[in-house]
């Protein structure tokens, strides 16, 4: 008996171990959605952070007078943004987005949940404050999972950034990890979560528990946010996006979409998903439109207005 349960702890203990790899070093698919990749269109740029390394970003130059920095999440790259720059861009909007550190293939960083990808973000935003053509222009962020909460801290901390859009976002590391252990792997959250976040540590000398969107949150109470999360979601609870909008003052328009998991509002729900995007950004960032109202957008209340 003693020698199964030794047998069933070490399984345990070497399941959560290679886990741990794969969230550090998650496979980077490409990811379109089925739209038209636009790098041939971008301009291709080099984006500096920290004293020696630097992003690859892609740029369309606005027509309105605003621009959006679109930060993919985990296990992606930046061509996940491209379903979103389409009908940014056919409004008029700029758009910035780049690669995090941690899903380039050469030189590649571990995933921090948020200490090198908030970094990368705020480098992003200080690339577009520098552009001469972009000076006084109004910018936005839009943000999936993972860099949905890092868009909330970058953006709170960024004066400049008026507006921001985040899809399936996560409150905190904690929450994070121990919703994908629950919902994605199927294991209990104790004591999986404090095993991923030792082995974090020691892989990367980083907690990827640390992050705390929720303070961001909090201090984005004088800014518009458009909080949408999937009440299908395999990776993390719609409480998470319900906390970090009321931590925003529950001001702000919140989408929980019924028949939808992790990050596919867009693809279940494209023609509404972008006309209540870009309704949200024009209102917020152009002073155009109705925008969307506080509160719960789940029913059809402004289906029909769209």
């Amino acid at each position: 008996m003693r020698n199964v349960v030794v047998l069933a702890g070490s399984a345990f203990v070497l399941f959560v171990g290679s886990s741990t790899w794969l969230a550090l070093y998650p496979p980077v698919p490409a990811d379109l959605g089925g739209v038209a990749s636009l790098d041939a269109r971008a301009e291709p740029v080099r984006i500096p952070v920290g004293a020696h390394d630097q992003l690859r970003g892609w740029y369309l130059p606005p027509r309105n007078g605003a621009v959006i920095a679109i930060l993919h999440g985990f296990g992606r790259d930046h061509e996940r943004a491209w379903r979103y720059a389409g009908f940014l861009r056919t409004a008029g909007y700029g758009v910035l987005t780049f690669d995090f550190r941690s899903s380039r293939v050469a030189s590649r960083l571990p995933t921090t949940l948020g200490h090198y990808e908030v970094d990368d973000a705020r480098a992003a935003l200080a690339w577009l404050e520098a552009r001469p053509e972009l000076a006084g222009a109004r910018i936005g962020l839009l943000g999936e999972s993972l860099g949905g909460s890092v868009s909330l801290i970058a953006g709170a901390g960024d004066a400049r950034v008026r507006a921001l859009v985040v899809d399936c976002p996560f409150s905190n590391g904690v929450e994070a990890l121990g919703d994908a252990c629950e919902r994605w792997a199927h294991v209990p959250r104790w004591p999986s979560v404090a095993i991923l976040r030792a082995v974090g540590r020691a892989a990367t000398g980083c907690d990827p528990g640390s992050l705390d969107a929720v303070a961001a949150s909090a201090a984005l109470r004088d800014r518009p946010v458009f909080f949408i999360h999937a009440l299908e979601d395999d990776r993390l609870a719609p409480r998470e996006a319900q906390a970090l909008w009321r931590a925003a003052g529950a001001k702000d328009p919140l989408w929980l979409i019924r028949d939808a998991g992790h990050n596919e509002g867009w693809k279940r729900h494209r023609a509404l998903y972008e006309s209540r995007v870009r309704r949200f950004f024009d209102r917020a960032l152009r002073g155009r439109g109705p925008g969307l109202p506080a509160g719960d957008l789940a029913g059809d209340a402004i289906a029909a207005a769209r």
